[in-house]
């Protein structure tokens, strides 16, 4: 199965994979984080013969070195890294594909030199307050998560996540702190900021405290300023701007649940996480009712419920497990 995944990603990435294969991957991607990180690996590697200057990452320069070794043992490194960088820029479409395949195969043979991954992950109700290797610490909200090789700190500062969390990150302008949650990738040196990235959900939105941070979404990149937050629609593919309500983003570090403006059926999965319950809805209008309150963690769930009834339409009975809304 491993060696069938890797040809299909090398050609999702070539751009040869079929509408099946296609959707094949797609499926694969889509049942862990593990999964995600392994296919951005092997990307990171394939672009690396896509550009034309030296490769300069000390990890991969010395991986690249051992794989000629290892395949072209008569030559020098030196003769033959000049020898790829040309075949992979001119030579034909199938001898260009081995290599990559080649160079791939070999990246992933060697999981002590490239693929160490340590992962924190939150259950439901559960929140967890982690220091990064490099001094940054990070708040990770309920049903959320963060991975991160064991390059961290050293030679980058590059995070995966999903989920939702807090980001206190220590200043250093020599390795830009990176975080990638799709389809965006944030910049920063040092700041707070909150992400909000649920797969779930329609809504992304990054919610700058203090410092500077850059959004790049493909083509598009911008700058953010303290007190902004960005929004992205996935429905619609739309990017928009807020003005920053601090304790809204924030106050769930300490346990407090804040909405302001918010749809009835965002509340409820945010509830759904805090509680472990499951929200049915038998009127299907009152999904798009706002609201706008707070509660502390101490409070029950049937104690939100009636304070959200007796200030909305809205109608409730809770059995066991399942809360359903009338």
């Amino acid at each position: 199965m491993e060696e069938s995944i890797d040809i299909l990603i090398v050609s999702y990435l070539k751009g040869e994979a079929t509408c099946d294969q296609q959707k094949e991957l797609l499926t694969w991607l889509e049942l862990n984080e593990e999964n995600r990180f392994y296919f951005r690996s092997i990307k990171d590697v394939y672009d690396l013969g896509r550009v034309e200057s030296d490769i300069r990452d000390s990890q991969v320069e010395r991986q690249w070195h051992k794989f000629l070794d290892k395949v072209f043992p008569v030559y020098s490194t030196n003769r033959w890294l000049e020898i790829g960088h040309i075949l992979l820029r001119y030579a034909a479409v199938f001898a260009f594909g081995f290599i990559c395949m080649q160079l791939i195969s070999y990246f992933i043979e060697d999981k002590e030199a490239y693929s160490k991954v340590t992962k924190i992950e939150t259950g439901v109700g559960e929140r967890s307050k982690v220091s990064l290797p490099d001094g940054s610490i990070v708040w990770v909200n309920a049903c959320s998560s963060i991975c991160y090789d064991e390059s961290f700190g050293k030679e980058n500062r590059t995070i995966r996540m999903r989920g939702e969390a807090f980001f206190d990150v220590e200043k250093d302008p020599s390795k830009p702190f990176i975080v990638h949650t799709e389809p965006f990738t944030f910049r920063v040196t040092g700041t707070s900021f909150n992400v909000y990235a649920f797969d779930e959900e329609d809504e992304i939105s990054f919610a700058l405290i203090e410092g500077s941070v850059t959004a790049e979404k493909g083509t598009y990149m911008e700058k953010l300023r303290p007190g902004e937050v960005l929004v992205y629609d996935k429905t619609q593919a739309k990017i928009s701007h807020r003005k920053l309500i601090s304790s809204s983003y924030t106050a769930w570090r300490y346990g407090e649940m804040f909405f302001d403006k918010m749809t009835f059926e965002d509340l409820t999965r945010r509830l759904e996480r805090n509680f472990n319950v499951k929200f049915k809805f038998e009127n299907q209008k009152i999904k798009k009712e706002s609201f706008g309150g707070s509660f502390r963690k101490y409070e029950s769930l049937e104690t939100i419920m009636k304070v959200i009834s007796t200030s909305t339409p809205v109608k409730y009975r809770i059995e066991k497990d399942t809360v359903y809304i009338k």
